[in-house]
């Protein structure tokens, strides 16, 4: 899987690029651990009118940022881990 360090507002972050359905399927799965300037980025090749995550496996809170085409973060939506 690809990683690289993509800015989001003011901040840097270090993400693995998720591009296939079965990557995007793992997502962050079984990660015990994830250092706050650390992500995961799903890239969807044409806009999506709605999108599922699940946090199956997850024991860690997650922010679910979503940005558009140009960059520009649309909402973010915070996520505790059960």
């Amino acid at each position: 899987m690809r990683e690289i360090d993509i800015l989001i507002g003011d901040k840097e972050y270090h993400v693995k690029v998720a591009y296939t359905d079965e990557e995007k399927s793992i997502g962050l799965s079984k990660t015990k651990k994830l250092p706050k300037d650390e992500g995961m980025l799903f890239v969807y090749d044409e806009v999506q009118d709605e999108v599922y995550y699940t946090m199956e496996d997850t024991t860690i809170p997650l922010d679910i940022i979503f940005i558009d085409g140009e960059g520009c973060v649309i909402s973010v939506n915070k996520c505790e881990a059960l």
